[in-house]
C-alpha cells in the first residue's frame, strides 16, 4: 500500500487528487494539508508516509520550504511537486532540494496515478513540458555554471547519451538518432546516472548542458 499527503491551499485541488488517488486499491491518502507546516507535522505523526504532493505555492511554508525540511527528515516521503506552467523560476531549486517529480495541476487522472507509483518505487517522474522549462533556465545562465566532465570519466558513447539527454530525447529517440537497441541506450543512460550521480534525467540534462553539451 502506497501511503500519500496531499499539500495544497486550493480545497478543490486536494479534493479531486484524493478522489484519483482513492479509486486505487494499492494508494491510501494518509493525509491532506493546506500549506507546508502542516505537511511536516503529518510527516513527524506518520512516520510511513511514502509520497508527498506538494504544491509549490502554498502559504506559512511554500513548498519549496516544506520540500528542503522533508529532505531532513528520517523516513522522509519522496516529493512530487505539483506547478503550474509559469512556477518554472522554482523549479531548480526544488530539484536541489530533493524532490523527486513534478507535475501540472492540468495533469490527467493516469498522469497522476503513475507518478504516485513511479517515485514510490524509487524513480523519479518529471512532466515533459516542466523538464522543458528547467532545461530552458539553465540555458539561460550561460557560461557562468559551466563544469566539466572529466572527474565522471565518461566513456565516448555515455557522452553522446548524455548530449542527447540535454537535448530533451527520451530513451527511444536516443536509440534512433545513435542507431542503438533500446536495451543498450537503458544500459547508457543508468551509466550515465551512476557516473554522475544524477538521481533522475533532469539532472544529467543540466549537468549536459552546465557542460557545454547541449544547445
Amino acid at each position: 500500500m502506497i501511503r500519500v499527503a496531499i499539500a495544497d491551499d486550493q480545497e478543490l485541488v486536494r479534493d479531486g487528487f484524493s478522489l484519483i488517488l482513492r479509486s486505487q486499491p494499492d494508494i491510501r491518502v494518509a493525509a491532506e494539508t493546506g500549506d507546508g507546516r502542516q505537511l511536516l507535522d503529518a510527516v513527524r505523526r506518520d512516520a510511513h508516509i511514502d509520497v508527498a504532493l506538494v504544491d509549490i505555492r502554498m502559504p506559512v511554508l511554500d513548498g519549496l520550504q516544506a520540500t528542503r525540511a522533508l529532505a531532513g527528515m528520517p523516513h522522509a516521503p519522496a516529493v512530487i511537486i505539483v506547478t503550474t506552467f509559469d512556477d518554472d523560476t522554482y523549479v531548480l531549486d526544488a530539484i536541489a532540494a530533493g524532490a523527486r517529480g513534478f507535475l501540472l495541476k492540468r495533469c490527467s487522472a493516469r498522469d497522476l496515478i503513475a507518478a504516485v507509483r513511479t517515485v514510490a518505487a524509487g524513480a523519479a517522474i518529471l512532466s515533459a513540458e516542466v523538464t522543458g522549462a528547467v532545461l530552458d533556465r539553465v540555458r539561460a545562465t550561460g557560461p557562468a555554471t559551466r563544469v566539466g566532465l572529466t572527474p565522471y570519466q565518461l566513456t565516448a558513447r555515455e557522452t553522446d547519451v548524455l548530449t542527447l539527454i540535454g537535448a530533451g530525447l527520451n530513451n527511444d529517440e536516443i536509440a534512433q538518432h545513435l542507431h542503438l537497441s533500446m536495451s543498450t541506450v537503458k544500459t547508457h543512460v543508468a551509466n550515465v546516472l551512476a557516473k554522475t550521480g544524477s538521481r533522475d534525467r533532469v539532472r544529467a540534462a543540466i549537468l549536459a548542458i552546465q557542460a557545454g553539451l547541449a544547445p
